[in-house]
């Protein structure tokens, strides 16, 4: 679903795109980028005890891939205990 981000009375909301009219400022999220953000918070949400799986494993091995080299890394893994 394509989603649309916008600040409402001072809050960041997500809305369906398609049950929406777009208004100035808002930030839109196709099908795609809505999805791999969902997927994350999926991951993210996990390592902080909720039961949210990670629904497709070749997305999380990727981010896992990407997220590896970031030079922070070992500042992250001491810091979170390298939850990921």
């Amino acid at each position: 679903m394509a989603i649309r981000l916008r600040r409402v009375e001072g809050l960041l909301i997500a809305i369906c795109a398609a049950r929406s009219v777009e208004q100035p400022g808002d930030v839109y999220l196709d099908d795609g980028q809505h999805h791999a953000l969902a997927d994350k918070f999926m991951e993210d949400f996990a390592t902080e005890g909720y039961n949210t799986p990670v629904l497709y494993l070749d997305a999380a091995a990727l981010r896992a891939r990407e997220e590896s080299d970031n030079p922070a890394r070992e500042w992250w893994n001491h810091t979170y205990g390298g939850v990921i």
